[in-house]
């Protein structure tokens, strides 16, 4: 299992227990006959994977080869062409179905080593093989035998198969193959003639998830539970920076990180991790220094933040249609967030419908979200970056705090800002409410305070 999931990786695992007893839940149902199959979606980065190899873990542990085997398997590497999905998807199954993570996974990957190895003397893997071998012309075939593979192994071994599909969303590149065209339709045909089988699938791209599971006209509509993966709580920000800080910093530096990073684990690592580097005790780290760390992570170009949020942006535009009309919204959303479709326009010089066009591009790759009519960068730390970066403004990677002073008072002040426009949205909420009720009585509680108001 530590090929897959490093020790120094799961000491740090933090938070994520009400995930993990859904996950539980799910992996109990399966056991009793009655399965459960959950979609996790949520940011790149914020712990999906490591989620998935946690409740792996647990399982394995808990019940070694017991009545719930897990399997992993990462789409994201898997699916290239139809015959190599279909052999080593049969081969990843094997493996953690027999060894549970464990031993050499090479020998799995080969219809020879598998025939020879520990998988020899399975009626499932000699049947599905040379069913494989037979469908050499019919990848549609392949695929299938692939995916009712685990079923077969599952009633032959006596046991239920909890299958983790990471990046489930790459099943689609299946789909540029003319002979197999329609792979979720294949998967969801496969998910009807199983019995013994539990789903978990994730993905990073948050759009693509949510209309392969709520979209009425996917395949795959309603066969899912979805579960987000959000961000960490303030509480376990701290937590987490005092797993990998070995020690309890300051009071305030918590809160500060959880401002800065928005509570997006990476984010959470990143800054923690510069600093750890600091040459003082745990103890004597402010907030402060917090901030400091998050500027050299965030415009440095050797900062973990700035090449993820450089990754983040170039690759999502360059999946998205009319890079240079998209920049510029994007840019224009970077100095001024909650802007309506008309506003946007005529900031970029397009007609609505046009500029419509482009902001659903913006959602399909999950950089921008709409709320109540405004739009929004999904991610408020790539938002930081991107209205700095577009202004030419980096930093040296060993900056002073002196050196960052204006770069600190325009992010102050930024946060301010934010917490004034917050604190209005909630006066008028507050208002709202208080309309609406127009002289009742309703229990103090409701309202923050006792008895009868």
């Amino acid at each position: 299992m530590t090929i897959f999931y490093p020790p120094h990786l799961r000491a740090l695992f933090t938070d994520r227990e009400r995930e993990l007893d859904l996950l539980q839940h799910a992996a109990t149902s399966l056991a009793q006959g009655r399965p459960r199959h959950l979609a996790l979606f949520g940011l790149r980065r914020i712990g999906k994977t490591l989620l998935l190899l946690e409740h792996l873990t647990r399982l394995i542990e808990t019940s070694p080869l017991g009545p719930v085997r897990p399997v992993y398997v990462d789409f994201e590497e898997l699916v290239t062409s139809p015959e190599l999905f279909s052999r080593r998807y049969i081969g990843l199954v094997c493996f953690w179905a027999l060894t549970q993570g464990e031993g050499q996974i090479e020998d799995f990957l080969t219809p020879t080593a598998l025939l020879g190895g520990p998988a020899a003397g399975l009626r499932a893997v000699a049947q599905t093989l040379a069913a494989l071998e037979s469908a050499r012309d019919d990848p549609a075939t392949q695929v299938t035998l692939a995916l009712d593979f685990p079923e077969k192994l599952a009633a032959e071994l006596d046991c239920r198969l909890l299958l983790l599909l990471d990046e489930f969303t790459e099943l689609a590149v299946l789909g540029n193959y003319p002979t197999v065209r329609r792979p979720k339709h294949i998967f969801r045909a496969a998910m009807q003639r199983h019995g013994r089988l539990g789903y978990v699938i994730a993905a990073s791209a948050i759009s693509a998830m949510q209309e392969l599971i709520q979209d009425g006209s996917s395949p795959l509509f309603l066969q899912f539970e979805l579960l987000e993966i959000s961000r960490f709580p303030s509480d376990a920000t701290l937590e987490l920076m005092e797993r990998i800080l070995g020690g309890t910093p300051a009071p305030g530096s918590g809160r500060r990180l959880h401002q800065l990073s928005g509570g997006h684990p990476f984010y959470i690592h990143a800054i923690v991790a510069r600093l750890a580097e600091l040459d003082r005790p745990v103890s004597e780290i402010e907030a402060e220094d917090v901030l400091q760390a998050f500027m050299l992570e965030t415009l440095s170009r050797r900062g973990q933040i700035y090449n993820y949020c450089r990754y983040l942006y170039d690759v999502s535009l360059q999946h998205a249609r009319g890079y240079g009309i998209l920049k510029a919204i994007l840019q224009v959303l970077a100095e001024e967030e909650g802007l309506t479709l008309s506003e946007l326009a005529r900031r970029i010089h397009k007609t609505a419908p046009t500029t419509r066009g482009y902001l659903r591009a913006l959602q399909e790759v999950d950089i921008v979200a709409e709320s109540e009519g405004a739009y929004y960068y999904r991610d408020a730390v790539l938002r930081y970056w991107a209205a700095n970066t577009v202004r030419g403004i980096e930093v040296d990677p060993f900056a002073t705090r002196s050196a960052l002073a204006p770069l600190i008072v325009d992010l102050e002040a930024r946060h301010s800002r934010l917490a004034t426009e917050l604190g209005r949205a909630k006066e008028s909420q507050v208002r709202e409410v208080l309309r609406q009720l127009a002289g009742r009585q309703v229990n103090g509680v409701l309202l923050g305070a006792s008895g009868i108001v």
